[in-house]
């Protein structure tokens, strides 16, 4: 089978906002409550800056997980104007903006993602993942 580079940008790009559903669902409690969905969708490798500049491990975020399921009863995350900007046979590179919407108010901010192409998932893989606020 032949690689599709229109067909890998379409799932990076979808994957987007499917792994923000899993992880709305997490922090609102809903749903499976293990966290296996969530982490195969991220490499062994993946390492995210936070808006406030904080970075997060694979190891970092895996083991914190489980205490933040439930932890945002009232979160919507609204995933918008996601576009990949480079795409090989072997990663995405895809922007977007998400939306966190919780009792005490809302925020935006503009991401950048690196997912990766493996043949060992079934869909593309977080590697990296850059967040900074809008105001």
């Amino acid at each position: 089978m032949s690689f599709s580079p229109s067909a890998f940008a379409d799932n990076a790009a979808h994957e987007i906002d499917a792994l923000h559903r899993l992880l709305q669902a997490w922090f609102r409690a809903e749903g499976p409550s293990d966290p296996a969905a969530i982490l195969a969708r991220l490499d062994e490798g993946f390492i995210m800056m936070s808006p406030a500049g904080k970075f997060m491990t694979y190891q970092h975020f895996s083991g914190g997980l489980s205490g933040m399921r439930g932890s945002r009863p009232s979160l919507i995350m609204e995933i918008g104007e996601v576009v990949v900007r480079y795409v090989s046979d072997t990663a995405a590179l895809v922007t977007y903006h998400e939306r966190q919407i919780q009792d005490s108010g809302a925020n935006l901010r503009a991401s950048t993602a690196l997912l990766l192409n493996r043949s060992d998932r079934p869909t593309p893989v977080w590697r990296h993942l850059q967040e900074t606020w809008i105001s």
